[in-house]
């Protein structure tokens, strides 16, 4: 199978919240600690990424290649109508040293940015999405 990082991009974009939303119940029910690949961050474009435009929100996932599927993701948590895409991350980024990653810290619970993306832990983004939602 072999380590895979992806994009995954939802269209329409407000549905953007369902994502984290099933992210959020597949870790409070311990899918992570079994699951082969999980989400780690959430992507905020601040300039158009090929045809993704700015503003686009991605979830950042990490893990085996054959997880990398909307059930092997969310654990059959993600209910929603909408076009789930996985962008192999190597396809837009070239390697580590890619200029547009200057700045960004993958593995840090603060949020990081530079000119082309503001990085939040996936952990850290749902804990704001829910926040803003209980006000």
């Amino acid at each position: 199978m072999g380590y895979q990082e992806s994009w995954v991009h939802i269209q329409p974009q407000h549905k953007f919240k369902k994502l984290i939303q099933a992210y959020e119940k597949a870790e409070q029910a311990g899918y992570y600690k079994v699951a082969g690949a999980e989400p780690r961050s959430v992507i905020v474009l601040k300039q158009p990424f090929g045809e993704l435009p700015a503003g686009t929100k991605l979830l950042w996932v990490c893990g085996d290649r054959g997880w990398h599927t909307v059930g092997g993701i969310f654990g059959g948590n993600l209910h929603c109508f909408g076009k789930v895409d996985f962008i192999p991350v190597e396809t837009v980024l070239d390697g580590e040293n890619d200029k547009r990653l200057k700045g960004i810290d993958l593995d840090s619970n603060v949020p990081t940015e530079n000119e082309y993306m503001k990085r939040y832990s996936a952990e850290n983004y749902a804990y704001r999405l829910k926040n803003r939602m209980s006000r």
